[in-house]
C-alpha cells in the first residue's frame, strides 16, 4: 500500500494541483493500491517531519521546503517527495508494473520535464491568484496567499493581469501550447512516445487538469483552451481519463 500525501481543498474538490495530479496518474496507471491523505498547507511541514518525509528543496530564506506530493511506500517504509522522483522510485520499486520511464526514454523525459517547467511560466500569474479563493479552505488560503505574495514581490491579488494585459498573458500561454503541440505532432501516435503512455504525457495532462479545475469546467478560459490546436488538448486529456481516478 502507498500512502499518498495530496493537498486539501474545499468540499467536492479532490486533486487540483498539477504536481499531485502527476503522482495520481502514475499510481493509477501502475494500478498500485494507495490511500490519499489530504493536508492543509500549514500542516505539511510538521506532518512530514513527524513521518520522516524529506524536504523537496530550499525556500528563498534558506529554510527547508516541504511540498506535496509525497508518498510513503508502506511495504518498505520508504518516504519519497517530488512528483518526478516519486515516478522514478515507483518504476524501480515495482518493475512488474507498466513503466512511466521506459528504458531508453529517461534522458528525453528529463529534458522534456525541465523544458516544460521553464516554458509554462506565463500561466502562473493567471492561475495562482485564483487558487485561494476558488479552491482552498481558509487555513491553506491564508498560507498560500502569504507565501505566493512573497514569491511575486507584491500582493497575490495584484499579480493577476487585467484587461489587455490579461488577453496578452493568455496569448503567451497559447504560444506555449503551440510549442508543445509542435513536439507532439512529431510523434507517431497520440502520446509523446507514440502509442506508449509515459510520465511526459502525465505532466501535460496534469497541467491541463490544473487549468480545468482552477478556472472551472464551464469557464470561458477552459473552454477556450480546449479549442487550441484543433481541439488536441481536449482529446489528449480525454484519452488519459482512465488513469485519473480520484476516489482513493
Amino acid at each position: 500500500m502507498i500512502t499518498f500525501y495530496d493537498l486539501a481543498a474545499k468540499d467536492g474538490i479532490q486533486t487540483w494541483s498539477p504536481n499531485p495530479w502527476k503522482t495520481r496518474y502514475v499510481l493509477n496507471y501502475k494500478k498500485l493500491p494507495y490511500k490519499t491523505v489530504r493536508l492543509e498547507y500549514p500542516d505539511i511541514e510538521s506532518e512530514y517531519k513527524k513521518l520522516g518525509i524529506p524536504p523537496s528543496g530550499i525556500n528563498f530564506d534558506g529554510t527547508s521546503l516541504y511540498t506535496s506530493p509525497s508518498i510513503i511506500d508502506e511495504a518498505t517504509k520508504t518516504p519519497v517527495t517530488d512528483s518526478y522522483k516519486i515516478a522514478e522510485y515507483l518504476d524501480k520499486a515495482y518493475p512488474n508494473t507498466p513503466p512511466v520511464f521506459p528504458p531508453g526514454t529517461e534522458v528525453f523525459q528529463a529534458a522534456f520535464y525541465d523544458q516544460v517547467n521553464e516554458l509554462i511560466g506565463p500561466l502562473w500569474p493567471l492561475l495562482l491568484p485564483r487558487i485561494p479563493r476558488n479552491l482552498l479552505n481558509p487555513p491553506s488560503a491564508e498560507y498560500f496567499t502569504r507565501t505566493r505574495s512573497v514569491l511575486f514581490g507584491m500582493p497575490l491579488s495584484h499579480a493577476e493581469p487585467q484587461g489587455e494585459k490579461k488577453i496578452e498573458a493568455w496569448q503567451r500561454v497559447q504560444v506555449v501550447f503551440e510549442i508543445i503541440n509542435g513536439w507532439l505532432s512529431k510523434s507517431s501516435g497520440p502520446y509523446f512516445m507514440g502509442d506508449t503512455v509515459t510520465f511526459s504525457d502525465f505532466v501535460i495532462a496534469a497541467l491541463l487538469d490544473g487549468i480545468r479545475i482552477c478556472f472551472g469546467e464551464e469557464s470561458k478560459e477552459w473552454k477556450n483552451v480546449q479549442t487550441w490546436n484543433d481541439g488536441r488538448w481536449k482529446t489528449f486529456l480525454t484519452s488519459l481519463e482512465k488513469y485519473a481516478n480520484v476516489e482513493n
